[in-house]
């Protein structure tokens, strides 16, 4: 995967590490572990409904989901979950815990683990920004085509807890 190590300038040659191949360089030992991403999502509820984009970027352009992205390599999920609510769609939120941990690959020797967080709305009205064409507020039944089965896992979850408490 690597040609030439970033540490040294060495050519990177296969070499097993426990039990996976990956690259390392010779001249100084250096292993390139292959690390997943990072993702966040948030499930903002309000009066029994869920806040949920329709993305403007691929994958899943013109397809719904719930407000997210990629975690900064310097910053904890949660702030990401935040940053990226405000981003998407204008809301702050804040934090009330992680609901649900996935693994995803990706392909190609690429995954990613998706953090989800419910998220309690503090303030602003929901309106379209970075990344999205617009917003919704959607009720367990009337859920849109969503972009990635990581978020309809998690929204199937909630629609089931939003019946049982007899919200919606």
């Amino acid at each position: 995967m690597n040609a030439f190590c970033s540490d040294c300038g060495s050519r990177t040659q296969p070499r097993l590490v426990g039990t996976r191949t990956l690259d390392a360089c010779p001249g100084c030992g250096r292993i390139f572990f292959r690390d997943p991403k990072v993702v966040v999502t948030a499930l903002v509820e309000r009066e029994g409904r869920v806040l949920l984009v329709r993305r403007d970027i691929e994958p899943g352009r013109g397809l719904w989901g719930m407000p997210g992205g990629y975690v900064d390599w310097d910053e904890h999920p949660e702030a990401a979950m935040v940053r990226e609510c405000r981003e998407e769609t204008g809301v702050e939120v804040v934090g009330e815990g992680l609901i649900s941990v996935q693994h995803v690959s990706l392909g190609q020797g690429e995954g990613a683990v998706v953090l989800s967080y419910r998220a309690r709305l503090l303030r602003g009205q929901a309106e379209a920004r970075d990344e999205t064409q617009e917003v919704g507020w959607f009720s367990p039944h009337e859920l849109p085509r969503l972009a990635f089965a990581t978020h309809g896992a998690v929204l199937q979850a909630w629609a089931r807890d939003v019946k049982s408490r007899g919200v919606a």
